[in-house]
């Protein structure tokens, strides 16, 4: 067992983190325990998936992981940090924003919001599509269908995520009938695994497609191409000016509106996202 207390650069919000990872966790391949302020989740790493446990406090998180060898702990620690955003200076991203008439007072509630990513960019590009269109908990089951038919069963009862290839093996007919989803539904997913393995992905930290080729896939929109360059390629300076929560935070302006608002946000428009986000109740 290892047990390890990665320092924030700065600080950050406990509360924020567990909302954020509690409204994406998926049954089978994350154990949300908001009561005692803990996530666990499997992390990929050479010798194979480990589960972590995740306390936050305001200085940074408690990790705690059993198995893992010794040379494989400097990468767990660097996954951990680089998925939850530790590493960042929120200093000029305070500044940036400190003469901003909308985003000065979020900032200033809620200094220390940093922008969580995701550990497996496959996951974030399927969980992505399988939540277009449907509420957070809708893709959350979605999600644990997915997860229940195609990942490995792994350590502490969780399951891999799945990998492109077996998605593909069993053929997008399948998928549909596994999940429970529209025919139009499966077959962007399905093309995004096909996408994925074209660019021989196994790297679980890494996106391989770009915007213009995510934007090639029959399903996937502007909305899902800026997403998944925000949360899966985890830019500093993207931004999704068709979130319709986004535009609501900005008074239900249009997606043009939203896109020459955030102009004056550069280089930090990610972060700029993530005060919108939470200062939206339903959100």
């Amino acid at each position: 067992m290892i047990r390890r207390f990665l320092e924030a650069n700065g600080k950050l919000d406990p509360g924020h983190m567990m909302h954020v990872l509690g409204i994406h966790s998926i049954p089978g391949l994350d154990i949300h325990d908001p009561a005692n302020n803990r996530h666990t989740r499997l992390v990929p790493l050479g010798a194979g998936p480990f589960a972590a446990t995740l306390e936050f406090s305001g200085d940074g998180v408690l990790l705690e992981c059993a198995g893992p060898p010794n040379d494989d702990v400097p990468e767990l620690i660097q996954a951990v940090r680089s998925w939850l955003d530790l590493d960042t200076d929120l200093a000029p991203v305070q500044a940036a924003f400190a003469d901003d008439e909308l985003l000065a007072p979020l900032v200033g509630a809620r200094p220390w919001l940093r922008s969580v990513g995701y550990l497996n960019g496959f996951e974030a590009a399927a969980t992505t599509i399988l939540g277009q269109q449907v509420s957070l908990a809708a893709g959350r089951t979605f999600g644990g269908r997915f997860v229940e038919a195609y990942g490995r069963e792994a350590a502490e009862g969780l399951r891999n995520f799945p990998r492109p290839r077996d998605v593909l093996a069993e053929g997008v007919d399948a998928l549909r009938e596994a999940i429970g989803l529209t025919r139009a539904r499966a077959t962007t997913l399905f093309a995004m695994a096909e996408s994925f393995a074209a660019k021989d992905f196994a790297a679980p930290g890494e996106f391989p497609l770009d915007r213009e080729e995510l934007l090639a896939l029959r399903g996937v929109g502007p909305w899902t191409a800026d997403y998944l360059q925000m949360r899966g390629r985890s830019d500093p300076d993207a931004f999704v000016p068709g979130d319709l929560v986004v535009r609501r935070a900005l008074n239900r302006v249009t997606e043009r509106e939203a896109a020459q608002l955030s102009a004056a946000w550069a280089p930090y428009r990610s972060y700029a996202m993530v005060h919108l986000w939470a200062s939206d109740a339903t959100c």
